[in-house]
């Protein structure tokens, strides 16, 4: 939940608008320009034939479109609370988070898996991740995750001491129904994907440990590997971990029925940042894809070296025309005896 409030008069307004506010205007601005970029990459500058490749760039578009739906999240925390988009828009924004969320988990999972082929049975992962295959399972992954989250569509705003409120529980009416999808997201989306990742990076790096010598000094495509897997790990415990264990504990305070005022606002309090954290997986997804992939890094860095180049002769051949009015190309010799000599601006920006 984005921020169950379950008591009216013990809320933690004071501590979680500041707090969403300022993430959510980081989140987007970060998460916004980076899963761009990563995506002009992998569809523009990258074969799109390897499994990461397609696995990343759905990753990259989940990210891209949650990170679309946080402008209403930031317009609502800068309004304290109201919302002002009616009732679609609100159901679209939690399940956006949701989607999002788990899209992440699994095809994180998913190119955690196909690395662990690829170090452990090198001959098979070209018949076992094909592109056609890879494409299947990324279909499966947005159906099975849309399909799962599509009750949060039907999510509406409500009115609460005069003001029209979304992105929060109204009442406990359906905590029953909200704690049987806690679970199953708890176990089919969080658990099974962790208990994968975490075999797949025990059983990488033990298959590395007879290679080290062939990776000490360099970054074979082995070292790049158990960093690509490390690094997944590190988002789900950083990310994932977090929310699911404070969402699952604080469902169950709510449940209990207690009516400790302090208590429920320390929950609501770590409700805000296990969220922040894993709203912020779409910030730290394309640090995963730099620094993991050189294919990636050597695609990035060759593009803004191009453009660069670029620029220059554009701004040599501007300062030619400036100082050659109407002139097509940079002219030596009397243009009156009809000896004109054309230099190419290549080799002018070259000298």
């Amino acid at each position: 939940m984005d921020n169950s409030s379950f008591f009216i008069y013990c809320n933690s307004g004071d501590f979680k608008i500041p707090i969403y506010t300022a993430f959510y205007i980081v989140t987007f601005l970060v998460g916004f320009i980076s899963n761009t970029v990563a995506l002009y990459v992998f569809l523009c500058l990258l074969p799109r034939n390897s499994p990461s490749c397609i696995f990343m760039t759905n990753l990259a578009i989940s990210d891209l479109l949650f990170t679309l739906t946080l402008p209403m999240r930031i317009t609502y925390f800068l309004r304290r609370g109201e919302w002002i988009f009616g009732d679609p828009l609100c159901g679209i924004s939690i399940f956006a988070f949701y989607v999002n969320m788990y899209s992440s988990i699994l095809f994180l999972t998913a190119v955690s898996i196909s690395r662990y082929v690829a170090i452990l049975r090198p001959m098979d992962v070209k018949r076992i991740f094909n592109w056609r295959r890879c494409v299947i399972i990324s279909l499966a992954i947005w159906a099975l995750v849309s399909s799962s989250s599509s009750p949060f569509l039907l999510a509406k705003s409500y009115h609460s001491n005069g003001t029209i409120r979304c992105l929060e529980p109204q009442n406990q009416t359906y905590l029953g129904r909200v704690l049987i999808m806690n679970y199953t997201g708890l176990v089919i989306g969080f658990a099974l994907p962790f208990i994968v990742i975490t075999v797949c990076c025990i059983r990488i790096i033990c298959q590395l440990q007879g290679l080290k010598t062939q990776l000490a000094g360099a970054r074979t495509p082995r070292g790049r590997t158990m960093a690509l897997v490390s690094m997944v790990f590190v988002v789900f415990l950083v990310c994932f971990f977090p929310y699911h264990v404070v969402r699952t504990v604080h469902l169950h305070y709510a449940a209990s029925f207690r009516h400790d005022c302090a208590l429920t606002i320390m929950m609501q309090k770590f409700v805000v940042v296990s969220l922040c954290l894993a709203a912020s997986n779409s910030c730290f997804n394309p640090i995963l894809y730099y620094f993991a992939g050189t294919g990636f890094r050597h695609a990035l860095r060759e593009s803004l070296r191009r453009s660069r180049i670029v620029s220059s002769r554009k701004s040599v051949e501007n300062s030619i025309f400036e100082a050659s009015p109407g002139a097509e190309s940079p002219v030596f010799g009397d243009p009156q005896e009809g000896q004109k000599i054309q230099v190419p601006l290549q080799q002018l920006s070259n000298s």
